[in-house]
């Protein structure tokens, strides 16, 4: 696995989308300090404002003024961890991994195989292969699946025995158990991560062409290993 990789801190480029106020419009020490002393100079001479209050105001401008330090001191963490956590995404490229997605490549040249994750033993089984109209090109039906990953060798062939087109392609699986009860079977793309996009703000990594989200990333290996040799 890759060091560094497996407990990366996620975050969410849009959660601080409020415009910082302009300093222009901040109430600093200075414009503090200046209104006490015009409310000592205006107040009413027959009921002055007690000591206890000024001191009141004065303890939460100080609250406010270490309030102020500590969000700038968390936006300078922020942007310094955005920049590590983009940074390290980078060493996914050229990785091989193994990532939910029900999208999966096809080069139009021969068999394939097309990965999934069962979490329990399945009794039966449907896979279904849709093309990017949403047409069913090929199904199959398998029995007797244990739990944990496997793979079905797709021809390459649409139902109708031609040779299926290059393109995207989306797995439909649908599983029961013995008692015919669902089982979640989940559809896995085997591929490299051979771009990174930062459109959004957030790395995000595109397996043999297909966007994925870091989360959908089971596992990740050294690029070019044979399958089952992790790094």
């Amino acid at each position: 696995m890759i060091g560094g990789l497996e407990n990366v801190s996620m975050y969410d480029p849009t959660a601080n989308l409020n415009k910082a106020p302009e300093a222009s419009d901040e109430l600093g020490q200075d414009s503090f300090l200046k209104l006490l002393v015009a409310q000592m100079q205006h107040q009413d001479p027959l009921n002055p404002q007690g000591n206890e209050e000024f001191i009141a105001q004065l303890a939460q401008f100080t609250s406010l003024e270490q309030l102020m330090g500590v969000n700038t001191a968390l936006g300078d963490l922020y942007a310094a961890t955005t920049s590590m956590n983009n940074a390290s995404m980078t060493q996914l490229l050229g990785r091989d991994v193994t990532a939910f997605s029900d999208q999966v490549p096809y080069d139009g040249d021969g068999p394939t195989d097309l990965h999934y994750q069962a979490a329990s033993d399945v009794d039966r089984m449907t896979i279904t292969v849709l093309d990017s109209d949403g047409k069913v090109v090929a199904r199959e039906e398998l029995n007797g699946i244990p739990a944990g990953e496997g793979s079905w060798r797709w021809d390459g062939k649409d139902i109708h025995g031609a040779q299926a087109p290059e393109g995207t392609y989306t797995v439909s699986i649908n599983a029961a158990d013995e008692l015919g009860n669902p089982v979640t079977v989940s559809s896995l793309l085997k591929g490299t991560v051979n771009e990174m996009s930062y459109a959004t703000g957030a790395p995000i990594p595109f397996v043999d062409g297909i966007e994925i989200s870091i989360a959908e990333i089971l596992r990740v290996e050294t690029g070019g290993s044979k399958e089952g040799d992790e790094a």
